[in-house]
């Protein structure tokens, strides 16, 4: 009887290990599925941009930029950037690119030798976004804010 009763241990943990493994199998799927998701930045469209050139390139690049009127199509334009290209030359090149793609509805003025600023010609034209989408540039950096 002693070796009967430890033959129906066995059978019983045999079964409560099958059990358990098929409920683990079960659930993995499920904690698996737990995905943070990618977190989506929101488009600020405002009526006046400014947009501020730091530093001086220590190679050749590029900076690709959006310019988004509300509810318009998007423009990307790309400039194209020299090594040790001086910033009052980084800052006309993006005055032309930024001046074709806004068009006549948007002023675009260089203040200085480091910042171009965009705005509004009148309070009927539709606020816009400006982006940064593709920066390869070394030594030197971008930087959009509110005029």
């Amino acid at each position: 009887m002693r070796g009967f009763r430890c033959s129906s241990f066995k059978v019983v943990d045999l079964v409560g290990l099958v059990l358990v493994l098929c409920v683990a199998a079960a659930a993995v799927p499920l904690w698996a599925d737990d995905d943070p998701g990618t977190a989506v930045i929101p488009t600020v469209y405002r009526d006046s941009w400014k947009i501020t050139v730091n530093g001086k390139p220590q190679a050749n690049g590029t900076f690709t930029m959006v310019f988004t009127p509300l509810q318009g199509e998007p423009v990307k334009f790309t400039v194209n950037v020299l090594k040790k290209m001086k910033p009052k030359q980084i800052t006309q090149d993006l005055w032309k690119e930024l001046s074709l793609a806004a068009g006549a509805n948007y002023k675009v003025k260089k203040k200085g030798d480091r910042v171009v600023a965009i705005s509004k010609t009148n309070k009927k034209v539709p606020a816009t976004a400006l982006e940064i989408t593709d920066q390869k540039l070394s030594g030197m950096s971008l930087t959009i804010s509110a005029k």
